[in-house]
């Protein structure tokens, strides 16, 4: 257990369900907190007499004491991952959808890595699974910051596969180069070039953990001209190669129940 202020939080159980066929979930009534992260399909759950509809990239905050389920089935590839805990804080939200969740995903695909290393004890368990939970608080938090700076940042977010650059932004939104840099680095704390390569490592990073495709497709995929460069790239900013990066967090399990 996990002791923070005046509160406590404790890691209980992690996975990454994964189906191909029919499925939905079961109607149940747990004692810990249980957060579901969908990465495909739609999942659709009900709560008490509440019902909702999770699509990728959204996540909901299940409570405990509460019956919760699935009220419809979920056709073809659905897969998310679930996260048991207990704790006394407050819930930031009940459900939530953003475009920039990478860095959920990654301490989520870390925390259940560690969770079948043994190497990991109970004490790093929580300490990650809180982490995760600060990670929600942020989102939310990141939502009420300055608007413009925000359309900025989801700018950039969204064309990042096309080699963003500083002054294409600044060319996009009406403003000079210098301008909103300076707005942005106000508002978020860091350089706008900087972010705009954080976010292109973060989606190459989505990409070598959560796909397939190959080194030279991702390049493709991040907006390098070419394999050799994005690799450079990479290295550069994690210090080790993307495959290296892909080969880290291989320890995990995958349920279909």
């Amino acid at each position: 257990m996990l002791k923070t202020d005046n509160n406590y939080f404790a890691y209980e159980n992690i996975g990454e369900f994964h189906s191909d066929d029919e499925w939905i979930h079961p109607t149940r009534v747990i004692s810990s907190y249980e957060l579901i992260f969908v990465l495909s399909g739609t999942v659709y759950l009900f709560e008490d007499d509440k019902r909702y509809e999770l699509h990728t990239n959204e996540c909901i905050l299940l409570e405990p004491g509460k019956q919760h389920g699935g009220y419809h089935i979920s056709n073809g590839l659905t897969s998310f991952y679930w996260l048991h805990f207990r704790t006394d804080c407050a819930m930031p939200f009940k459900t939530f959808v953003d475009a920039d969740f990478y860095d959920l995903k990654y301490l989520l695909k870390k925390l259940l890595h560690m969770s079948r290393t043994p190497v990991y004890n109970t004490d790093a368990l929580d300490a990650a699974s809180f982490l995760i939970f600060s990670e929600l608080q942020n989102l939310t938090s990141f939502k009420s910051g300055n608007s413009f700076a925000n359309k900025v940042a989801e700018y950039i977010r969204i064309k990042i596969d096309k080699n963003v650059s500083v002054s294409a932004v600044a060319k996009h939104f009406g403003y000079s180069p210098d301008y909103i840099s300076k707005l942005f680095k106000k508002v978020f704390g860091v350089g706008m070039k900087e972010y705009i390569s954080a976010e292109r490592m973060k989606y190459a990073k989505d990409l070598l953990l959560t796909t397939n495709l190959s080194v030279k497709e991702i390049s493709a995929q991040t907006g390098f001209a070419d394999e050799n460069h994005f690799i450079k790239f990479f290295n550069y900013h994690e210090g080790k190669s993307p495959l290296q990066f892909r080969n880290m967090y291989f320890n995990i399990k995958m349920n279909d129940k």
